[in-house]
């Protein structure tokens, strides 16, 4: 990197003025003194030395003059300094004339228009820190040590009350502009103390300061207010946040939902407060309902047959899972399985065509569903119900097969759907489909019962 060089008439301005100051710049890890004023050569005591040798002595050993004592920290904030940036501020002693004084040095870095950074450090002679020697006056050295800690306290109380204000500052530009409506209210009071653009337009106002200085039951109606009062005391009783929703209405009276956060504070007047922020969910919410109506739906059609208006095969096997976790659980109560198929089903097909066959299934199902008046009713195949029996129905479990078998006697000989059934009682098998499994067999021997009847 190369030194940076001021014009002529630049250099001459710098260097006649009376403030104390130098300007440096790192070059290759080794820090380079670009210019000193005359404040800064009076206050080191080279007043009287050719200018070119003073470049040359300060840059040979730019801590030449400075309490062995003090090296160390200094050489330590020059390094942070250069590395980090921000502020270098230090107080060091520094001999002149035979005597140590305290001199205090402030630096911020610059940059010039070509890219270059360089270090502009102002300098203040606070007095003398000894007479003729270093140990003479121990009170000094400890009051220049006191100096030490409270400008370091100085400076830390600085940094820290602009990274507050920096803090303040971004915090207020984000509740500012954010879609959300944010508040704070003097608790004593109930006055808000202030608002975002979105709460003031909730509150019918034009801007924050219509909404500042005003309560509740200045703003809005009785009902309202008293609403918002008496969440205000809810959120004072809890130790954190207090969250909920709330259906109430805006300024002009439209009625709104909002998911609502209050929580209190102290603010740094010692003055107690609450924070609250509201989100209006109302769009969201009503989005929310069409989807569950929407998915319920289709979760319904999904689980329909569309030929008869039963429950599908998707919903035995929905019920069928309840029943197995329940089963495992040891908490199902009593139930039997009926399993029924329709005969000669495939027959009216082939001769009557599939429109006399979805007839044919409709009819059955109106028998199934007549007979099994209080038990879910499922068609699982094409020609194929099942029956979850359960309570009144399953207490005449066998009376209600009988039915079925007098029915199919009666169409035999007058003609009519006749269907097969198999029946089985829970008897703490592991799952649905081992009783299934027995019912099924049942079924099948009684099919083939009523077709050896019919011949």
């Amino acid at each position: 990197m190369e030194k940076y060089r001021y014009s002529d008439e630049e250099l001459k301005l710098l260097e006649s003025s009376p403030i104390p100051f130098a300007i440096y710049q790192c070059i290759d890890g080794k820090v380079v003194t670009i210019v000193m004023s005359e404040g800064f050569l009076e206050l080191s005591g080279y007043e009287d030395v050719d200018k070119k040798e003073i470049y040359n002595l300060v840059n040979d050993d730019i801590y030449r003059n400075v309490h062995p004592d003090d090296l160390s920290s200094i050489v330590e904030a020059v390094n942070c300094f250069l590395a980090e940036g921000g502020v270098f501020d230090v107080i060091y002693r520094q001999k002149k004339d035979g005597e140590y004084r305290v001199v205090h040095s402030y630096g911020r870095h610059i940059y010039k228009e070509d890219g270059t950074r360089l270090a502009f450090v102002w300098y203040t002679d606070q007095g003398a820190f000894v007479g003729e020697s270093i140990n003479e006056n121990e009170d000094i050295s400890a009051e220049y040590a006191r100096l030490q800690q409270e400008n370091e306290r100085l400076r830390k109380e600085a940094d820290a009350s602009r990274k507050i204000m920096s803090l303040k500052k971004s915090l207020s530009d984000l509740l500012t502009n954010m879609p959300a409506m944010t508040f704070s209210k003097d608790v004593d009071t109930g006055k808000y103390l202030a608002c975002n653009q979105a709460f003031a337009e909730y509150a019918n106002k034009e801007t924050p300061e219509g909404v500042v200085g005003l309560t509740d039951l200045e703003i809005f109606d009785e009902e309202t207010a008293i609403h918002f009062i008496e969440d205000d005391k809810k959120a004072l009783a809890m130790d954190g946040p207090y969250i909920f929703y709330e259906d109430v209405p805006d300024a002009a009276g439209n009625p709104r939902q909002f998911q609502t956060t209050k929580l209190k504070f102290t603010d740094d007047t010692g003055r107690e407060c609450l924070l609250g922020l509201c989100q209006d969910v109302t769009d969201a919410m009503r989005i929310k309902r069409e989807y569950t109506e929407k998915l319920a739906l289709v979760q319904n059609m999904a689980e329909i047959d569309s030929l008869t208006g039963i429950k599908n095969k998707n919903a035995y096997k929905v019920r069928e899972s309840i029943m197995n976790q329940r089963i495992q659980e040891q908490r199902q109560p009593e139930f039997a399985i009926v399993v029924l198929d329709v005969n000669d089903l495939k027959k009216i097909n082939d001769t009557e065509g599939h429109e006399a066959g979805d007839k044919y299934i409709c009819d059955a199902c109106d028998i199934i569903c007549n007979i099994f008046k209080r038990s879910p009713v499922y068609r699982v195949g094409g020609d194929e119900f099942v029956v979850i029996s359960q309570d009144e129905d399953y207490a005449r479990s066998e009376e209600l097969v009988d039915v079925i078998a007098r029915h199919n006697k009666d169409a035999l000989i007058n003609g009519g759907v006749v269907v097969a059934c198999g029946m089985a009682k829970f008897d703490q098998e592991d799952c649905v489909a081992a009783v299934f499994e027995i019912a099924d067999k049942r079924m099948y021997e009684n099919k083939k019962f009523l077709k050896n009847c019919i011949k």
